[in-house]
């Protein structure tokens, strides 16, 4: 298992992406963009919402074997299950839209699996990505 610690801080997200470009060498460029996209969305909320530019640490822990790519994302900023957050109004013209919503979208697209547990005062944020079956 490979794992990053990073202050929560927006310029932190280029380090996230290289690290989960190292870790997951070799399992497929549109996995390894996936996760990030995933990765970072989450990171970016945690940042802005979790620590509301308090001083803060992320720490991510990536693992990838034959089946899967597993990250968990941890922090002790607000507690938030981005679990229950209601899915945006796809539906409706961006404009009529309201700000917000589309990461934790993007984040369960993306992914196949999500799960949130609050765990020793942190947030634990763990997703799971499956790798493709080789030809």
């Amino acid at each position: 298992m490979a794992e990053l610690t990073v202050q929560a801080d927006l310029s932190a997200l280029a380090n996230i992406a290289d690290f989960l470009a190292e870790t997951l060498a070799g399992c497929g460029d549109e996995l390894v963009f996936a996760v990030q996209l995933a990765v970072d969305e989450a990171c970016s909320n945690t940042i802005l919402y979790g620590y509301g530019g308090e001083a803060g640490t992320i720490t991510i822990a990536c693992t990838a074997d034959d089946d899967a790519v597993r990250v968990t994302i941890i922090d002790d900023g607000v507690a938030f299950d981005p679990l229950t957050a209601p899915p945006p109004p796809l539906d409706v013209p961006a404009e009529e839209r309201p700000i917000g919503g589309l990461g934790i979208h993007f984040i369960r697209t993306v992914m196949d699996s999500v799960t949130y547990a609050r765990k020793d005062g942190k947030n634990v944020l763990s997703m799971e990505k499956k790798r493709p079956a080789s030809p």
